[in-house]
């Protein structure tokens, strides 16, 4: 089995980068991670972030920038990143509308990035799923849309799952695009409502189906049957995500979520090689 890097996301301690990004990414390295994923830098310059990630030894797997701001100034925002180190951009908060113009708009950055050796990804959240388009998944209609060679899919499973998609069937159809993995668990009673992103409810809410983020191994989200499937899409990265600890220290979630998955990891290899 290869090596697979493991990141940590940044949404869960946005508040925590704002006061102080620099001592977020040390604490993240002595938890063990390999590289984060960017949400913003904070007003940091890119030779600063990049100069601390080599002295902590975290990589700079990417970061989510706006669709508007990469097709406004596509150079510019690529360089920047380049000089992070980043292999991967998220395009987020991609505009209502028409597809076909906006896979051509994407198409040129793409070519862009690719010269600069950056891949452009789209992470799905629960409303692609739960949202129609043209009589299909609104997340299909976008990848059918803009082909792999222009953006890879970051498949977010959880928020699959919560938006009423199968993560598996997503992971087996789109197994060549899928270089970066987020591992999304979540705790829930039946079916949830198809607007619960936008109305995240506190732990407990019966209303919202006492819904619930949780670390990695701790939901009902089934990673160790959807690992072989991660696996088989041959990814650089999988990302520790989910979104909020509540009343928990958000750095105790992350080192569980990293705990379970290497521990998962380590019990599929010996499986593999006593098989």
């Amino acid at each position: 089995m290869e090596k697979i890097r493991m990141a940590s996301p940044l949404y869960i301690l946005r508040e925590a980068c704002a006061r102080d990004l620099f001592g977020v990414l040390e604490r993240l390295a002595d938890l063990g991670f390999d590289g984060v994923e960017f949400l913003g830098f904070f007003g940091h310059g890119a030779a600063a972030v990049r100069e601390r990630l080599e002295a902590l030894g975290l990589q700079a797997l990417g970061n989510h920038v706006p669709y508007s701001e990469l097709a406004a100034e596509p150079e510019r925002t690529l360089d920047f990143h380049r000089q992070v180190g980043c292999s991967y951009l998220t395009v987020a908060n991609l505009p209502e509308g028409e597809l076909e113009p906006l896979a051509g708009s994407l198409k040129k950055a793409a070519e862009l990035a690719a010269q600069r050796g950056i891949r452009l990804l789209y992470h799905n959240h629960a409303r692609e799923l739960a949202r129609m388009r043209g009589g299909r998944r609104e997340l299909d209609a976008i990848l059918e849309a803009v082909p792999a060679p222009v953006m890879a899919l970051e498949p977010d499973l959880g928020w699959m799952e919560i938006g009423g998609g199968d993560p598996a069937e997503y992971l087996i159809r789109y197994r060549d695009r899928c270089p970066v993995i987020h591992l999304k668990d979540y705790y829930a009673l039946g079916s949830l409502p198809g607007d619960i992103q936008d109305r995240i409810p506190q732990p407990g809410d019966r209303t919202m189906g006492c819904f619930e983020f949780r670390p990695v191994g701790y939901g009902v989200l089934n990673i160790a049957r959807l690992m072989p499937l991660c696996l088989a899409c041959r990814p650089d990265w999988l990302v520790m995500d989910h979104d909020m600890a509540y009343d928990r220290d958000p750095y105790g979630d992350l080192k569980l979520s990293l705990d379970y998955t290497r521990e998962l990891l380590r019990v599929m290899a010996a499986a593999e090689a006593y098989s």
